[in-house]
């Protein structure tokens, strides 16, 4: 009679220690390892103690209670406490570039730092993030503005001659 006290306080300390992994602790990964661990203990003694036949029913309570569990989880619709389900998106404001770069298009200045490709340059009193469209382009060169993308300012270099238009 003993030894059914134990197996059954095994198996749910197992379940209790797997349920707090999932619910308070997520993450911490511990306590579903020894939860685990604690179950798979629970069926060994069962298998040391009583023989074979015992050791399969409880393998089949514990079965068929974790196949309720999660049942019941999902229906009461308990993993959206694990799941974030929000979406980040440009109608609800979130957006990474600031507004207005799509007006730096055709502008010129000039680099200040290496682009391999990416570097920054200096438009004006603005000193900016770019990226050439593949090309290294050694400091202190002009270039211009071919394209913005989001976040992504893409340039390409300019003659000499035309330098009077951005500064």
């Amino acid at each position: 009679m003993a030894s059914w006290v134990y197996i059954f306080g095994l198996l749910i300390l197992g379940f209790i220690l797997v349920l707090l992994e999932i619910f308070v602790i997520p993450g911490f990964n511990i306590f579903g390892i020894i939860g685990f661990l604690t179950i798979a203990t629970s069926v060994g003694y069962a298998y040391f103690t009583m023989g074979f036949w015992p050791a399969t029913w409880i393998a089949s309570l514990g079965s068929t209670a974790a196949f309720i569990l999660i049942w019941l989880l999902f229906r009461a619709h308990a993993w959206r406490r694990l799941i974030l389900d929000s979406a980040i998106s440009r109608v609800a404001g979130f957006d990474s570039s600031p507004p207005g770069r799509e007006s730096l298009v055709g502008q010129r200045g000039e680099t200040q730092t290496v682009l391999r490709p990416a570097g920054r340059m200096r438009l004006g009193d603005l000193l900016i993030d770019v990226v050439s469209q593949g090309d290294f382009i050694d400091r202190g060169e002009r270039v211009e503005v071919a394209q913005v993308i989001g976040n992504r300012i893409i340039v390409h270099p300019v003659a000499d001659d035309s330098a009077s238009a951005g500064m």
